[in-house]
């Protein structure tokens, strides 16, 4: 019994991270067609959309992972806490500008 309480956490953590990353590939497409800087917000994008695809496939398939749910749900703490940093430093280094 407690086993399946506690896939019910993975497979919670899963789903999450699986929208989250959809949400998030949705806001950096918005915010290139409002004008932000394209090269960051594509580069930054990329990871989501291989991590959205990972999960969608997990989740559609049943296949519930420890390792991707806690790497997916650590990339998507560090990305939003250095965002901005990020943003600013992808910029600077590989824009044409």
């Amino acid at each position: 019994m407690e086993e399946k309480v506690f896939n019910k956490y993975l497979v919670s953590l899963t789903k999450i991270v699986s929208i989250y990353c959809f949400f998030f590939v949705l806001l950096k497409s918005l915010a290139i067609i409002r004008g932000a800087w394209m090269v960051p917000n594509i580069i930054l994008a990329v990871p989501f959309v291989l991590l959205g695809i990972a999960t969608a496939y997990v989740v559609f398939f049943k296949k519930y992972n420890w390792l991707l749910a806690i790497l997916g749900a650590l990339l998507i703490v560090v990305v939003r806490y250095y965002e901005v940093d990020l943003v600013f430093y992808l910029q600077e280094n590989y824009s044409s500008n």
